[in-house]
């Protein structure tokens, strides 16, 4: 079994350590390879990704953040589900599954309300902009085994939904982050690609994608577990995280891996988008103990003390949600610890 450290460590301002790949990523910051980013694929609109992209997805492009649908959506039990072909087939605890299936096995039943909606909002924006170049997509294929399906959907409909995301929202970085972000390692410790493989998956890829990429899966499990937690206490005695350089850390095939500056604070926006499709459809309040949520709750917090919200994810539709409050509740759950 693959393991990685247990802690994550902070970098000061007075820390001077740096390690090849972010002396790489640092002089190739922002670059977005040639062949992503935002190009239209000569579709009108965005209602040309409905269908590729399910009802909840295309709400999230819509209004560019979560919102909670109690009284507009009716989640049924997916009897058509094949657990065993999912990413969480690897959950042995009965109680650890038990919650996965009440929380992911079940597909939505939506209010006619949201379809027009969306359907209107879509109509508005600009089409399809991120389109995988055909390298990486073939290496994908060929290379790497992607077969497992979230259980809302296929792995695929996850990555192109977390690229589109980026490339409409998170402008000057690539999307390609995104779309790759799993090739690393999957948080139910599934690993889509040998990690022998790593020279030819660096091949197809700027410095600054692929540390990105080989960073992303154990910086993720880092802010479930203690990063998260450790950022907001240095926030808090500190007065902010203005001293603070970034965070070195083991990534799952063993690298040491320092995030400074801005590549620090872009994998943190990366984070974001990426824990927008785990987030729950209805009675919010109901949710503050949810791992998923808290992330969001304090990573967005976060972010947005620090002026280092880049990605545009808005909260502002769960104001009004019942059981939130009305004066912008979600920044301010302090009782998701």
């Amino acid at each position: 079994m693959m393991s990685i450290s247990s802690a994550a460590r902070l970098i000061s301002s007075r820390s001077v350590a740096h390690t090849r790949c972010a002396l790489q990523a640092s002089a190739c910051r922002r670059t977005v390879s040639t062949a992503a980013g935002s190009q239209n694929s000569g579709d009108d609109s965005a209602l040309s990704l409905l269908g590729p992209l399910d009802m909840r997805r295309m709400d999230l492009i819509c209004h560019r953040g979560p919102a909670d649908f109690e009284g507009r959506v009716t989640e049924v039990t997916n009897n058509e589900l094949d657990w065993n072909k999912t990413i969480f087939h690897t959950m042995k605890n009965p109680i650890v599954a038990a919650m996965l299936k009440e929380r992911f096995g079940k597909k939505p039943l939506w209010a006619d309300s949201v379809i027009s909606d969306v359907t209107k909002t879509a109509a508005s924006l600009p089409g399809k902009q991120y389109h995988a170049p055909a390298k990486i997509r073939h290496f994908m294929a060929t290379e790497c085994e992607f077969k497992n399906e979230h259980a809302d959907g296929g792995f695929d409909d996850h990555l192109d939904f977390c690229a589109e995301y980026a490339a409409r929202y998170f402008p000057g970085c690539s999307p390609n982050v995104l779309f790759l972000h799993s090739i690393c390692g999957v948080g139910t410790n599934l690993f889509p690609m040998d990690f022998d493989k790593l020279p030819q998956l660096e091949a197809l890829l700027t410095p600054n994608e692929f540390l990105h990429v080989q960073a992303f899966p154990a910086l993720q499990r880092h802010l479930f577990i203690s990063l998260l937690k450790s950022l907001r206490e240095h926030q808090a005695a500190k007065g902010g995280l203005g001293t603070l350089r970034g965070v070195t850390f083991k990534a799952y095939h063993g690298a040491t891996l320092t995030l400074e500056g801005a590549d620090f604070w872009d994998q943190l926006n990366y984070q974001l988008i990426h824990n927008l499709d785990f987030l729950p459809l209805q009675r919010w309040s109901t949710y503050v103990g949810d791992p998923a949520v808290r992330v969001f709750v304090q990573l967005h917090q976060l972010l947005r003390d620090e002026g280092k919200l880049l990605a545009d994810i808005t909260a502002d539709r769960l104001r009004d949600a019942p059981g939130l409050g009305d004066a912008g509740a979600l920044p301010t759950w302090e009782s998701v610890s």
